[in-house]
């Protein structure tokens, strides 16, 4: 039977590894890596899962679970792998797990525990972004904030499209204008940090 230590492991063994996906990711791939700034890196790669991965799966369960539900984060070690291969090539695709909910079936609860990850996600980008924008922060703290924005906003976006197994497929079975407006929401925030992204040549 799964257990919060499974789910503890699970945990651990994906942020590691989705830290060095992503650190590997920002530097370009493997071949690329550069030692002089490989520990600004691992810290955006860091910061990158904890905000855009972790986060987005804990509110998953943390609305499953005030609906009532029993939910678990669960490894997917194919997922976890594809990342990690896919990093090394300077890209990523991150599917590492997803948490796993029994005892709610009803399309309203499970549209807004679907919803739950990618408002995270945006809430986060937005934050990063307006530090980003009005904080007075040194170079290096602008860099992950600017990374931690365009990923959260990224991962977003991406969950948000409405197509199974995404969230936003259940999100818009439950309430379509609720789901309309949170993806334009999406999209515009994306292109704004794109905006951003160019203009200091990360």
């Amino acid at each position: 039977m799964y257990s919060r230590n499974n789910e503890s492991n699970d945990i651990i063994i994906a942020v590691i590894v989705l830290t060095i996906a992503f650190t590997l990711m920002i530097n370009g791939g493997l071949r690329v890596v550069n030692p002089k700034t490989f520990e600004i890196e691992v810290l955006i790669g860091f910061s990158v899962t904890v905000t855009a991965f972790l986060l987005h799966e804990m509110a998953h369960r943390t609305v499953a679970r005030r609906l009532g539900a029993v939910a678990f984060f669960k490894l997917w070690p194919v997922g976890i792998l594809m990342a990690l291969i896919t990093s090394i090539f300077g890209f990523i695709f991150a599917a590492p797990g997803a948490v796993q909910f029994a005892g709610l079936y009803d399309r309203e609860s499970e549209g807004k525990i679907a919803l739950a990850g990618p408002a995270t996600n945006i809430f986060i980008g937005i934050i990063a972004f307006l530090a980003f924008t009005f904080a007075p922060l040194g170079a290096v703290a602008s860099t992950i904030l600017l990374w931690v924005a365009w990923l959260n906003l990224w991962f977003a976006l991406f969950n948000l499209i409405p197509f199974p197994p995404l969230d936003g497929s259940k999100v818009f079975y439950w309430n379509s204008k609720l789901f309309a407006a949170v993806f334009i929401l999406a999209i515009i925030l994306n292109f704004v940090d794109g905006f951003l992204l160019q203009i200091f040549g990360i």
